[in-house]
């Protein structure tokens, strides 16, 4: 007969000076050890599960909060780029009526929007996240995109505005907009009897008459093309400006200026006189452009925003 294996424990404590001895079968005393190592695994496993778990709520909470501010700071900017738009909206207002103001071409709103449109963006990154925040994202996304195109287009129309003003200053100054002298107009331009030769011919100019000595003066910028002294003119002065533009002035007491000289509108070029062809003290001031005789009178008290740029 065979005599079963047995685990033989000895317990004993401080206290008590003899152990006591406790006897189990080695299967049984087996099979408890299993089962104490297998609540032990399980005690870490789940202690494990437990303390990971708790890390992705806490992960997790801090995700949706995340997602909340994001939410916020895209409306926030939304706004933002809405306040942004309406300003410039206000400078595009602005500057057509300084176009409006200064006889240019002013640029309304639908060829600013052709200027500005497109094909909206599609970003994919939030859409798997949040298909809300991808919403959001990508309306504030084209906003952004269409607010940039709009600058551009703006700065581009300010940079021409701001050259065709330059350049309208330019021509101002370079076109006859002053009257050459005080006096009465006593011979207009265009055909007449001479009241010399008695002769009908066409008068090229205005006559300014005055006494002798009277100031005359440059009526645009530019530079002294010629001066001197013919039968018919007497005294006389050619000016060059820009734009095809030639101003004569003759029949001078005195000239102040030499070939070459660089004169401003409004200086003082010359004095009245009665030299040449003439009954009495008077200045005849002509305006051609491109070599073409103009009528000066149109161009008396011309004023910047008078002038219309044109090819």
């Amino acid at each position: 007969m065979a005599v079963s294996k047995r685990w033989h424990i000895a317990l004993s404590t401080t206290k008590s000076a003899k152990p006591v001895h406790v006897s189990i079968p080695q299967s049984f005393g087996i099979v408890l050890l299993t089962m104490l190592i297998a609540i032990f695994v399980l005690f870490l496993g789940s202690l494990f599960y437990i303390t990971k778990n708790q890390n992705k709520i806490s992960t997790a909470k801090n995700l949706i909060l995340e997602n909340k501010q994001l939410h916020h700071k895209l409306t926030y900017i939304s706004t933002q780029i809405d306040s942004i738009t309406l300003k410039i909206q206000l400078m595009e207002k602005w500057e057509n009526k300084i176009r409006s103001d200064k006889n240019f071409d002013i640029i309304n709103e639908e060829i600013r929007q052709m200027g500005t449109g497109g094909i909206p963006v599609i970003d994919t990154t939030f859409h798997s996240i949040d298909e809300n925040l991808s919403i959001n994202y990508n309306l504030t996304l084209n906003k952004i995109i269409q607010l940039n195109s709009r600058t551009d287009f703006d700065l581009e129309t300010h940079q021409e505005l701001l050259t065709q003003a330059d350049l309208k200053k330019l021509l101002y100054l370079n076109t006859p907009s002053i009257y050459p002298t005080y006096g009465r107009i006593s011979d207009g331009f265009g055909w007449r009897t001479h009241p010399i030769t008695k002769k009908r011919s066409f008068h090229n100019g205005l006559d300014f008459g005055n006494k002798a000595g009277t100031p005359i003066y440059a009526t645009a910028d530019g530079v002294v093309k010629q001066t001197g002294c013919q039968k018919l003119f007497g005294k006389y002065i050619a000016l060059d400006h820009q734009f095809g533009y030639q101003t004569n002035y003759a029949h001078l007491h005195k000239v102040l200026i030499k070939k070459g000289d660089e004169v401003k509108r409004g200086q003082i070029i010359a004095e009245m006189g009665n030299t040449g062809r003439s009954t009495g003290a008077h200045l005849h001031y002509e305006v051609l452009r491109y070599n073409k005789y103009r009528n000066p009178y149109k161009y008396l008290n011309k004023l910047e925003d008078d002038i219309v740029i044109s090819k």
